[in-house]
This record gives C-alpha cells, sequence and structure tokens, in this order.
C-alpha cells in the first residue's frame, strides 16, 4: 500500500479539497448555536451557585469541555445529536433546580432567565434545532451588524481559552479560575443588549486569560515530557504491526506508549503530534518510530492508506465522513459513528485491533524533517537578533506564523520573501524556502511553544515597534485570540491569510480589520511594500 505524499507535492489535497469536506453541516452548524444557548444559562446559574459557596467544579469543567468540543467538526448521526443535546440540557434543568433549591431555603428571591428551551422526550432533533434557532434569531435582531461579530470574536475567543484550559487540564490539572472567567464570558451573552464597549473589554480579559493558560501549558509539558531539544524526524515506515495517533493530545499519546510498551507494536504520530518527537521522555520510547503523512491535519487519505488502528485523540478535528470504519478509535465523549470509544485510558482495543491489522508488509523511505528547539541555543540566537535590530543591522523583522501548508499560501510567502526589503530577516514557524536570513523554528501547531519563544523576544523586541510584522498564517479556532492578543501587546502590523469562511465569517473578519486595525493579505508585492 502507498504512502502518501510528498509534502511539496500534493499537501494541497486535504479536507479542504476533497468533496468540500471542511464544510460543516447546517445540522450541525444549527446544534452549535443550540449548545451555546444551553452553555450560557448553565453558566449564569453556575455563577449564581458560585456566590452562595456552592461547589461548581464539576459544572464549570463540563462547560468548557462542551466548547472546546465544538471546535471540533467531527460527523454525528441525529440519536448522537439527541444524546449530546440532552446531556446538556439535563445538565441545565439540575443546576438551575439547584440554584432555585437555595433560594426557597434561604427565602431570598430568585433571578431567574426568561428565555429557554422547552424540551420533551418526544421531541425530534429537528424540533430543538428550530426553537433555538428562534431564540437566537430574536436575539441577533436586537442586535447592530457590529455587535453581532463582536459577538462571534468573542465566542471565538471563548472557544480558544476553553481548548487550552483542557490542554492544560490534560498535563497539569484544572485552571479553576480560568474556568470561571470563562463562565463569566458566557454569561455576558445572556445579556438582552450587549454594549460594544463591554463585549470588547470582556474579550481583552479572556485574551489576557488564555496567553496565561498558553504560559502555564509550555511549563507544564517541560514538567510532564522533559527537556526538548531539535531533532530529525522519520517520516519513513518499518515492516510490521502499528499504531497510528493523530490529534494534540500529548497525554494520550503518552499514555498508549505506555500500554504498548511490552508489545511489539510500532506507533506513529500524525497531524500536531509531531511535536512529541522533541520531547526526551517521549524518545524513550522505542516503539515510537517517526510520524506518518505529510498534511498537517485532516488528511483523510493518511487514515486510509494507513495499515493498522488509529486512535484519534481529544478534539482531533478530524471530518470522519468518509473514512473507512472498523479501524477507528477515540477518546472524545461523544464518538463519531463506526469509532470505538476508549474509556478510562484503556488502550488495550487499540492494540488488539492493531495486531489483528496487516500491518506495514515492508518499511519504505521518506525524507525525514527537523522538529523543535534547544532552549538555550535559541535564546542565544533570538540575542543575536534581537541586538542586531535595536543596532538597526537588521532594519525589519518579519515574524511568520505556523503554516497550512497549502500550496496557494507556500507560493504567497515565497513571492513575498523574493520582495523583501534590504536589511530584513524572518524568523519563521513554517516557511523558509532560499531566503538567506531567516530563522525556522518548527513546532508543529503547538501554540505554547511558539508563545514561549515570542514571550523571550519580545523582552529583548519591542512588539510594538513599527520595523516589526507578524503573519498569521493558520486559520483555527485559536486564530482571532492570538490576533487580538498581538494587538493588545502593541503590534502594529499584522497580516492575516485568507480563512475560510466557516473559520472565520467575511463579516466578522471586516469587524477585526477595522476595530483591531488587522489587515488581510493582498499580493506578495504590495505587502512587502507595506512591511
Amino acid at each position: 500500500m502507498f504512502y502518501n505524499y510528498y509534502r511539496d507535492d500534493s499537501s494541497e489535497y486535504n479536507e479542504c479539497n476533497a468533496r468540500g469536506a471542511c464544510s460543516i453541516a447546517p445540522k450541525i452548524s444549527s446544534l452549535q448555536e443550540v449548545l451555546i444557548i444551553f452553555l450560557r444559562q448553565l453558566s449564569f446559574y453556575a455563577l449564581m451557585l458560585d456566590k452562595f459557596g456552592e461547589d461548581i467544579s464539576q459544572i464549570s469543567a463540563n462547560i468548557v469541555e462542551s466548547l472546546s468540543t465544538l471546535v471540533s467538526t467531527t460527523d454525528y448521526t441525529d440519536e448522537q445529536l439527541l444524546g449530546l443535546v440532552g446531556k446538556q440540557y439535563a445538565f441545565l434543568i439540575k443546576t438551575k433546580r439547584q440554584y432555585l433549591n437555595i433560594c426557597k431555603q434561604k427565602k431570598i428571591s430568585c433571578e431567574e432567565l426568561k428565555f429557554g428551551l422547552d424540551i420533551t422526550p418526544q421531541m425530534t432533533l429537528a424540533g430543538i434545532i428550530s426553537q433555538g434557532e428562534k431564540i437566537f434569531l430574536n436575539k441577533y435582531n436586537k442586535m447592530s451588524v457590529q455587535q453581532k461579530n463582536m459577538y462571534e470574536i468573542l465566542l471565538s475567543v471563548l472557544k480558544s481559552v476553553s481548548l487550552n484550559i483542557v490542554k492544560l487540564k490534560e498535563n497539569r490539572g484544572s485552571d479553576s479560575e480560568a474556568e470561571i472567567e470563562v463562565l463569566k464570558g458566557l454569561d455576558t451573552l445572556n445579556s438582552g443588549r450587549i454594549s460594544l464597549t463591554k463585549i470588547k473589554n470582556k474579550i481583552k480579559e479572556l485574551v489576557n486569560i488564555d496567553e496565561r493558560v498558553l504560559n502555564e501549558l509550555y511549563e507544564a509539558q517541560k514538567l510532564q515530557y522533559g527537556k526538548l531539544v531539535e531533532t530529525i524526524v522519520s517520516h519513513s515506515t518499518n515492516a510490521g504491526k502499528a499504531i497510528l495517533v493523530s490529534g494534540g493530545s500529548l497525554s494520550e499519546l503518552y499514555a498508549l506508549l505506555k500500554t504498548a510498551e511490552k508489545s511489539d507494536i510500532d506507533i506513529y504520530t500524525h497531524g500536531d503530534l509531531l511535536i512529541a518527537h522533541t520531547f526526551e521522555n517521549f524518545r524513550k520510547f522505542p516503539s515510537l518510530k517517526g510520524h506518518y503523512g505529510s498534511c498537517s491535519d485532516k488528511c483523510i487519505l493518511d487514515f486510509a492508506t494507513f495499515p493498522g488502528a488509529i486512535l484519534l485523540t481529544k478534539n482531533s478535528s478530524q471530518n470522519l465522513e468518509y473514512l473507512y470504519r472498523g479501524r477507528l478509535f477515540t477518546t472524545e465523549v461523544f464518538k463519531p459513528k463506526g469509532v470505538v470509544q476508549i474509556l478510562n485510558s484503556d488502550f488495550t482495543p487499540v492494540i488488539e485491533s492493531a495486531n489483528e491489522s496487516k500491518g506495514f508488509a515492508k518499511g519504505q523511505k521518506r525524507e525525514s524533517e527537523k522538529v523543535g528547539f534547544d532552549e538555550e541555543i535559541l535564546h542565544e540566537k533570538l540575542s543575536e537578533i534581537a541586538e542586531k535590530f535595536n543596532n538597526k543591522d537588521i532594519e525589519k523583522l518579519v515574524i511568520v506564523g505556523i503554516s497550512n501548508y497549502s500550496k496557494q499560501q507556500e507560493l504567497y510567502f515565497k513571492n513575498l520573501f523574493a520582495h523583501l526589503p534590504d536589511k530584513t530577516f524572518v524568523i519563521s514557524f513554517s516557511y523558509i524556502f532560499n531566503y538567506p536570513d531567516v530563522l525556522r523554528i518548527n513546532v508543529v501547531n503547538n501554540l505554547a511553544l511558539a508563545y514561549s519563544i515570542l514571550r523571550y523576544l519580545f523582552d529583548k523586541v519591542p512588539p510594538d515597534s513599527k520595523r516589526v510584522s507578524f503573519f498569521l498564517t493558520k486559520c483555527d479556532a485559536c486564530s482571532i485570540s492570538k490576533i487580538i492578543e498581538l494587538k493588545e501587546n502593541g503590534a502594529k502590523n499584522i497580516f492575516l491569510s485568507h480563512c475560510p469562511p466557516n473559520v472565520i465569517n467575511p463579516s466578522v473578519l471586516s469587524t477585526l480589520e477595522k476595530t483591531y486595525g488587522i489587515r488581510t493579505t493582498t499580493s506578495p508585492e504590495a505587502d512587502a511594500k507595506k512591511i
């Protein structure tokens, strides 16, 4: 069986090009709106309980977990969607009832939300969605276009914070303060009329929380998985039984490696888990052979051609609609149809499936990839760059973010680099080409690592300098939060690559441009002149 592509030939062939699979089904989109209604109401009652001194840790954890799950665009059956809705509705009713009972015991007047969904056991999914859309549209009709877009920006930031809290929890433990701030952010959306100032201030607060959580996540990853080093990661395969681990959960990959330690099964990473190879504690496992697939994420054909078991770690954001079923496993609470759910970190079914699969008949050689960094050596390089920048030996500094590896974007940056002004230095988390003055740092899509690097740099180079330009190249759940964070730190020149409308609505993008001064990329020649 062939595997799979060379990155420079065909990484453009991912879900966004194949059968329109990067789009979100209308049913899923509508359901997400219903769940947001539940979650913001649940946040209101949870915060009320918190004022009474009640323990709301289980409620806040559920809300944060649910928001992070909304980042994924997996396909669900109607039955599974009803289960998802039912769980959150039951949580809401239970929390509200607890609040009302306490009010009654204390003989005080209760504050209740005036709107809600009335769900009965006989109600169909279509009926639930219809109710939710009516409430949603009624609220939206009272808002200006600017308010609607700021509402969406706030919701996007809330998802980013939630996703990073979940990652932190996997590696260190929960952050109750950050979880409470998520609840407060959601409760803001319960207001009938939300002032732009209030929304913008709440966004700023949450962006600061997001930055703090990323700082904590970076330290937690180092503590949990050991020192980072720059390493060469193999893209080749070996003959034998195999497991592919996709997504971004380092903790679940580590747990699987521990479970499979005494087996003869080879384990390969996929997607964002490429970064695992740079941590010393992962490199101790002989069974961790390398990285499979050439796309950064969402590559259907990588899964279709892998001859072993496949584990989708939490929030892996994979669209599985066209995948071969039977060898797929997930740790997600709500699993897609045909995928086996893993509970309590018991990876035995994954190992059994790998043993029963064909495995690789023979290995194939592929070009390796340099990943990660040695912190001490990197800091020396960054200090040298900062000194040259401050002495104006470097007149312009361009920072290029993590890539989505599309052909269109690759061509854009190749031409941009060719038109950069003289005495320009590039720090790139993705592209380098043949540009002479560039430092490439491959952290894959690990934002905690990327921002640890930028924090060190910003101690020596002011981010608000007009001579510094930022190019954000990857559109995902965290993009808007990172854009606003840079702006709050004073960044003057921020360029955002074109994002699919299902990630950032064009109207929302327009508000980002007007409110935060963000620029979208145009032509390489024109943008080089703006630098």
